[in-house]
């Protein structure tokens, strides 16, 4: 991995007023529940140059700490329950400063094959590159589940690959604050890579960038498709797929983490099979939400 030059400024320059309402107008966006304090978006945005001024002094003074985080479970499909962190409002606007000053320097170090929470990428850009690989004879897919992979992250290999290719000090410091905040409620456990964390796609998008050197690498004949948590890999044999699992299988292994190999099948095209809400079946594919 890349380190980056002159890639370390200092809290006031990072968390100047201007990247704090740059933050602020994405933040107001998202989900209205507030955190532990009770402090809403609405109460958040009527004295709002009052609240960006005492985070951005916490943070310069070397005094914020990260609220606790709220969690509330939401039931899947499956009927199972995905846990989601809820953080206050200061947090979030802080963790999307962040956000905004690595994404552009992460950008030079992701591949290709990664689709999820990249700017101006979608899952439609991700089906039509599955699509222009079965176009290339390679008709033989990995369809692969990760078990739980943001809540098995391993925290102490993702600051690993922080320290290696981020030079801000703020910016590790606070990474390093927002995965080890604790969770009310919940003694002991830690917020982590938490789904609704504004900065954990990031983090799980470097995190998995491992996977995806490691796959590439052992895979010089196939294809990798990752969106986040979910991929496909694609071959042109049914052998070079087979082997495309046990690389894959070993690859998570270093990162910690495991396939869900009841998710997880090798399977031709003219099977047919279900990916990022797209249905792919012989040398077609629709987009399942809309039809087309």
């Amino acid at each position: 991995m890349a380190k980056w030059t002159k890639t370390n400024p200092s809290p006031d320059i990072l968390f100047s007023m201007a990247a704090l309402r740059r933050a602020w107008q994405v933040v107001r966006r998202s989900g209205p529940s507030p955190g532990v304090d009770g402090v809403t978006m609405q109460s958040f945005a009527a004295n709002l140059d009052a609240e960006l001024n005492r985070l951005r002094q916490q943070i310069c003074a070397e005094t914020y700490v990260p609220e606790s985080v709220r969690r509330i479970f939401i039931k899947k499909s499956s009927g199972k329950e995905r846990p989601i962190s809820i953080w206050t409002v200061r947090d979030r606007v802080a963790q999307r400063v962040v956000l905004d000053f690595l994404a552009p320097y992460l950008e030079q170090i992701f591949l290709p094959c990664s689709y999820g929470f990249r700017q101006g990428i979608s899952t439609k850009d991700a089906a039509a590159a599955v699509s222009h690989f079965r176009d290339s004879g390679r008709i033989w897919v990995l369809d692969a589940d990760i078990h739980d992979c943001f809540g098995s992250i391993d925290c102490d290999l993702l600051m690993g690959q922080v320290r290696r290719v981020v030079h801000s000090t703020v910016s590790k410091n606070l990474l390093h604050q927002w995965l080890r905040t604790p969770i009310k409620g919940f003694p002991g456990q830690e917020a982590q890579v938490s789904q609704g964390g504004v900065i954990s796609p990031m983090l799980a998008n470097l995190y998995l960038h491992r996977f995806d050197e490691m796959a590439m690498a052992a895979l010089p004949q196939s294809k990798l498709v990752r969106f986040a948590d979910d991929f496909i890999v694609l071959s042109r044999t049914e052998e070079e797929a087979v082997w495309s699992l046990e690389v894959a299988r070993r690859s998570l292994a270093n990162l910690r983490l495991n396939l869900n190999m009841r998710k997880t099948r090798i399977l031709h095209f003219e099977e047919g099979f279900e990916f990022l809400g797209f249905a792919f079946k012989g040398n077609q594919y629709r987009n399942l939400s809309t039809g087309a």
